[in-house]
């Protein structure tokens, strides 16, 4: 037995570990933004407020010379990036920017829209009517998910990562189907058969991790093995059920009664290559991150606006007796050769508020940006647009893409049950269908909510006598709706 496979990853896992990890984190939020992994920290963040005043001398020929800065080494670079150090963000400006700078949540915003309009109907299907169907359509993976919401969290990883996996598996004689982000499946190859066809030929998909042991599973035509890898080499498993494979290695090898990997891939658009798919979520993360780091410009500018840095004479007494502070900034001080003859005891000088503006004018361009690139329609879009017929171009391209995503959806969940068929030694007899009339259930929801907000704001008009929405906005608000009711009217045949 060569476990060789479990111990390395693919070369393109490693191409793309980083994108999964952004996609990821972006879709989960905050949480992961937190722990600074996106947020460089200029060298002024990285000072604990309430530590001794930081002085610094500038020479003659120009250079910042630091006379004394708690926990920072250099001031040559504008930057200093992440430590790696707890202790130099507990109480620092930078930990205060993490706890702080909020992120728009974009990616989660384009999963769940893409999530709902497909699922808006459920999948229809025809099992078998027995015990055993029955259980898996209540509970389909045994974490008693329910084979709906198991498709629904599937799809979420598809549209997340361009590329999931589904594992059907038999578990003490009940078949059980398990998801698997790109993330998870580490290695794998491909082997052409005698016919011609590209077979999945093995896999290593990572099922667990601790401090102590992580567990793989090794996929081959022949073969299931279960491996567990200690964090050290003389690490070894509490039973002796697995056997050693080497320092730390333990396996416990059974037979592939199928004859074939019981994977099913499922992409959500094209196929870069092998395990390898394409999303619109990558870019939406990166814009989502560049957001997140132009909201914590804007936060460190109101900061240290509200804080200014204070510039002084070296021959300042306040200074040397600790009594002028300037937070979250630094002091600057400045030898008495450079002032020269003028009177100067200290100023402070304070960054220019106005860039917010047009950071937020960079924001505000780049979510337009996110918006046309996931489909999806913007409040830019429904303010500038009279005609209706951008908007109704982005429908139908969104429409086009959920159509491909629910038939990749469809084929996959209909290979899973022909792989808990074979499992089961029967001959399939399921037929999954999944709805593909997005564009016409997304404008009739839409007419819905518009006629809704239309008619409460008349009633609050009536009951106060103020208008709720300008005159512009209802303007539009009507000219959509007589839109989307002529175009829903149109679909229907009427």
């Amino acid at each position: 037995m060569n476990l060789d496979k479990v111990l390395i990853t693919h070369p393109l896992y490693d191409s793309y570990q980083a994108d999964w990890q952004l996609q990821r984190d972006a879709f989960h939020g905050i949480s992961e933004f937190r722990k600074g992994k996106y947020l460089k920290a200029y060298t002024s963040d990285t000072v604990t407020p309430s530590e001794t005043i930081n002085t610094y001398d500038i020479q003659s020929d120009g250079a910042v010379v630091a006379k004394h800065r708690a926990k920072v080494e250099t001031t040559n670079s504008a930057y200093v990036g992440r430590t790696g150090n707890d202790d130099l963000d507990e109480g620092s400006f930078y930990g205060e920017k993490l706890k702080n700078v909020p992120l728009y949540n974009l990616c989660k915003l384009v999963v769940s829209e893409y999530n709902a309009m497909l699922f808006r109907n459920p999948p229809q299907r025809v099992l078998p009517d027995t015990p055993e169907y029955h259980s898996m359509v209540n509970n389909i993976d045994g974490e008693n998910n329910s084979i709906n919401e198991f498709e629904s969290e599937l799809d979420q990883l598809v549209t997340i990562y361009g590329v999931a996996h589904v594992c059907v598996m038999k578990y003490n004689d009940r078949v059980r189907w398990r998801s698997y982000s790109p993330l998870d499946v580490i290695n794998w190859d491909y082997a052409y058969r005698s016919d011609g066809s590209l077979e999945l030929d093995e896999v290593v998909i990572q099922l667990s991790s601790c401090e102590e042991f992580t567990v793989y599973q090794y996929l081959t035509p022949e073969k299931i093995v279960n491996v567990m890898v200690g964090s050290d080499d003389d690490w070894q498993p509490e039973d002796d059920v697995m056997a050693k494979y080497d320092d730390g290695i333990y396996y416990a090898e059974y037979e592939n009664e199928l004859g074939y990997i019981p994977l099913v891939t499922i992409y959500q658009n094209t196929k870069v290559h092998n395990n390898i798919g394409s999303t619109v979520i990558g870019d939406c993360a990166q814009i989502q991150r560049s957001v997140y780091a132009d909201l914590a410009e804007i936060y460190s500018a109101i900061t240290y606006g509200a804080h200014p840095t204070l510039v002084v004479d070296e021959s300042t007494d306040q200074l040397n007796n600790g009594e002028i502070g300037a937070e979250p900034g630094s002091i600057v001080r400045v030898p008495t050769s450079l002032t020269g003859d003028q009177s100067f005891t200290y100023e402070f000088v304070a960054p220019d508020l106005a860039a917010i503006t047009e950071i937020r004018e960079l924001i505000d361009n780049k979510l337009e940006k996110l918006a046309q690139m996931a489909m999806l329609r913007s409040e830019q879009m429904v303010k500038t647009s009279t005609s209706g017929e951008q908007i109704q171009q982005y429908d139908d391209k969104l429409s086009a893409l959920i159509r491909r995503k629910a038939t990749n959806m469809e084929n996959a969940e209909q290979v899973c049950w022909q792989i808990t068929a074979d499992w089961l030694n029967e001959t399939s007899e399921s037929i999954v269908s999944y709805n593909r009339q997005f564009n016409k259930n997304a404008l009739a929801q839409e007419v819905s909510e518009l006629s809704s907000m239309i008619e409460l704001a008349e009633r609050i008009q009536a009951v106060t006598g103020e208008s709720v929405i300008d005159p512009e906005t209802a303007l539009v608000l009507t000219q959509r709706f007589v839109e989307l009711v002529n175009s829903t009217s149109t679909q229907n045949g009427v």
